[in-house]
């Protein structure tokens, strides 16, 4: 399996070929933190239900837009016909997609083809769709499926690929997250064949305050370390859109700075190398038995997230930003070739390859791609990508006019340690208390463990325990303890004789922390 992050396509519309109001292509609104952000089933997002105006804004209620449209986008070279494939969630020049609800083969008004949020009518059905996630991890999760089967769709002399795309969203109202949204896509190859040369990206045109107004700047982060007061931080995989003035309204506001974290892209590893230089070869790092026969328990989980670090792709090697480039208006890709040629990193002006527009150019309407790759997808494999879309205040805080990236640097810390600490096995719904990673003094003694041995934690106050034990899966294997107990310290018996031997993971779970630690049983 290929794991990737992801971003967005963006801009100033005509209107659609296709009517987005509806049932079968259906938006809804995520708005329970700071961002409010409309989101369809059919591969665009940040434009509102009518599908055709902004439709992100930040602060929630404000009426302060930051986006005009944007979507996923998919490209590859068939290595059956040798043809330049591009599968399009959002053209940004004419409103137009390329994508339908639902799966391959299901008509988009299947009564299951539509965009799934808790607690409204969550879980998406395991049955028609048991790719779906069942719990949900945020304050308001969303998840939908489409895909590029439908020759209908397609624009410009295009075709389909064969990919489906299984789309997640996330948003968290705790404080360091309250500013920013999660999206996790996986495109899943349903060709039949391998596609090569792949590139997956996002075209965006983050329109700030006044629509179309020409007095924004865009930039990227590739890799560079900020030094803001005792804090060192390095910052990579970024793009980010601030704007240059006050913006009109009652009364004027002052418009903040709105970023793309590619935090999870292909996966970059090569038999023999070590690409991150972690002292572990590339085909060892999702390797859990070389790790367990091999290697020291100290080299086991590198950031001490909890999670070892072969379940953990933060500590895999990864593509990163491979491209971002600027497509303003008057340099339109309208072909699959000039938009794959835009994916891979070229100036389709010049046919130079200038992967990385990140030097500030003039004030403008602005729309840019992020990609990443190249990369091959075997048949029924699939890419996961992972981005976060993040809002800052900068204006009268950094220095002007540039200090925009300050403040993208700051927010951007806090989204890449949520990613990093691996949301999904560690965060469950956190209504009104913050974010739960104890430090509770949980400990097992002996570990490893042959027959039996004790755990060992403390409680701050009363609560409702659960001790659970998980494999390498991330699979339930049993319930070691689960009742009410007092605030105090306690300890539990535990048996592993019927248990294999083999690396685990005892969590234990209160309604306001988590906590976890890795068990080796041997026999």
């Amino acid at each position: 399996m290929t794991s990737v992050i992801l971003y967005i396509i963006i801009g100033s519309m005509s209107p659609a070929v296709r009517e987005s109001t509806g049932r079968e292509f259906q938006i809804l609104r995520h708005d329970t933190n700071q961002v409010e952000m409309c989101i369809s089933n059919y591969g665009r997002f940040g434009l509102d239900e009518t599908g055709y105006n902004t439709g992100c804004w930040w602060p929630t209620g404000s009426g302060h837009n930051y986006i005009y449209g944007a979507g996923i986008c998919f490209g590859t070279i068939d290595s059956l016909t040798g043809d330049t494939l591009v599968t399009l969630g959002f053209d940004a020049y004419d409103g137009s997609w390329e994508c339908a609800p639902g799966l391959h083969g299901m008509p988009v008004s299947h009564p299951c083809a539509i965009i799934y949020m808790s607690p409204l009518n969550w879980p998406p059905p395991g049955d028609t769709f048991p790719m779906a996630p069942q719990e949900a991890v945020s304050n308001q999760d969303l998840w939908c499926c489409f895909n590029d089967c439908d020759s209908v769709y397609h624009i410009q002399g295009g075709r389909p690929i064969g990919i489906e795309f299984y789309q997640t969203v996330y948003e968290w109202d705790i404080p360091f997250l309250r500013d920013m949204i999660f999206f996790v896509n996986e495109i899943n190859n349903v060709s039949g064949h391998t596609l090569f040369h792949c590139y997956i990206g996002v075209y965006v045109n983050f329109e700030i305050g006044y629509l179309h107004d020409a007095d924004e700047m865009f930039s990227g982060i590739l890799e560079r370390q900020y030094v803001i007061g005792d804090d060192t931080m390095v910052v990579d995989n970024v793009a980010y859109q601030w704007d240059l003035d006050e913006e009109p309204g009652m009364p004027p506001w002052e418009a903040g700075v709105v970023g793309l974290d590619l935090l999870q892209t292909p996966f970059d590893l090569v038999v023999g190398m070590d690409k991150d230089g972690d002292g572990i070869l590339d085909q060892y790092e999702r390797d859990s038995a070389y790790y367990v026969t091999v290697l020291p328990s100290s080299m086991w989980d590198a950031d001490n997230d909890g999670v070892p670090d072969w379940r953990d792709p933060s500590q895999w090697p990864q593509l990163g930003m491979t491209a971002l480039k600027d497509i303003s208006f008057t340099i339109h890709p309208e072909t699959d070739p000039e938009q794959y040629a835009v994916l891979a990193g070229y100036n389709i002006m010049t046919g130079a390859y200038e992967p990385l527009d990140t030097i500030p150019g003039d004030p403008d309407d602005q729309i840019f791609v992020v990609s990443t790759g190249p990369f091959n997808l075997p048949p029924d494999s699939s890419a996961t990508l992972i981005f976060a879309v993040m809002f800052a205040e900068w204006m009268n805080l950094y220095s002007w006019p540039y200090g925009s990236d300050t403040a993208v640097a700051l927010i951007d810390q806090y989204a890449q340690d949520y990613y990093n600490m691996y949301w999904y096995l560690y965060t469950g719904i956190e209504e009104n208390r913050g974010l739960g990673i104890s430090n509770c003094g949980l400990k097992i003694s002996p570990n490893p463990i042959s027959n039996t041995g004790s755990i060992s934690f403390s409680l701050p106050m009363a609560a409702s325990v659960s001790l659970n034990l998980y494999n390498t899966l991330g699979q339930l294997v049993e319930t070691v303890y689960h009742g009410f107990k007092p605030a105090g310290v306690y300890e539990v018996n535990f048996n592993t004789q019927k248990l294999p031997q083999g690396m685990y993971f005892l969590v234990l779970e209160t309604d306001s922390f988590n906590a976890c630690r890795s068990i080796v049983i041997a026999k």
